[in-house]
């Protein structure tokens, strides 16, 4: 009886700690910083995270918790049964079915695990995919009554600059965003996103051009193609590219596409 409980115990004692420390790494708003009125309404607010706890295939223990802004979904998830159990950066989008893909990153922006899913109610629960085995684990969550506050995810200029990519595997889908800096609010910016190698690979690029950056995000039509527009949208670590007109359809190789979330690497 007494093992049972420390059983039940050890997780939630874990959450405080993870709890203590959230709220300790919070970042302060700079109330000078004028490109902050212009960001997302819903990364000013302060508000709780959402949060998970439950198991991988009924024996890996895993606690998740993220904000939302919009459709994008941004936190951590921790391995409780890993010696140190440190946070892995979680990031992920909400479907039009209103299923979420969730994609964990290491430091060097690849991509160690895919969780597919759709909450409901106090339940999570999907499929979590290594894209290096193609190894595939039933997920079972419930949601967990926490006071992790979301932390500030707005950029300053400085922080957009640099190199930014995302890799699936060592063979599969990869994709670089790199951002330079002109003059006042303006950006150069070239993307180039390459399909799995077992299929081409495929190549989508957008060559080198100069734009007004818009608060943290900026819209970009391709030059003479016809409808082929899209938004990138910058966070503290990372970035967002959607298609703001529907899949541009025949303007990349096979298959292959820019849009996604591309993790900061410089």
């Amino acid at each position: 009886m007494m093992k049972h409980v420390q059983l039940k115990w050890g997780p939630c004692i874990f959450i405080v700690l993870l709890l203590m420390i959230s709220c300790n790494n919070q970042q302060k708003v700079k109330s000078g910083d004028e490109s902050a009125s212009a960001q997302s309404q819903t990364l000013t607010a302060t508000k709780n995270e959402i949060a998970w706890m439950g198991t991988l295939n009924g024996k890996t223990v895993v606690f998740i918790h993220y904000q939302l802004d919009s459709n994008l979904i941004i936190g951590e998830i921790t391995y409780l049964n890993t010696k140190d159990k440190l946070p892995i950066k979680l990031l992920g989008t909400i479907e039009d079915d209103k299923t979420y893909r969730l994609l964990e990153f290491d430091n060097s922006a690849n991509i160690t695990g895919v969780i597919e899913g759709k909450p409901t109610g106090k339940l999570f629960n999907g499929l979590w995919v290594s894209p290096k085995t193609k190894k595939e684990l039933a997920m079972i969550l419930s949601q967990k009554d926490t006071v992790l506050v979301s932390p500030d995810l707005r950029p300053s200029n400085a922080q957009i600059f640099g190199n930014y990519h995302y890799q699936y595997g060592e063979t599969g889908y990869n994709g670089d965003l790199d951002i330079g800096k002109v003059g006042k609010n303006k950006i150069d910016f070239n993307i180039l996103s390459l399909t799995n190698v077992e299929r081409g690979p495929n190549i989508a690029e957008v060559e080198k051009d100069t734009i007004t950056m818009t608060g943290n995000s900026f819209v970009y039509k391709i030059p003479d193609s016809d409808s082929c527009e899209f938004k990138v949208t910058f966070y503290k670590d990372f970035a967002y590219i959607n298609y703001t007109k529907g899949y541009c359809e025949s303007q990349f190789g096979l298959n292959a596409g820019i849009d996604g979330i591309y993790l900061k690497t410089k």
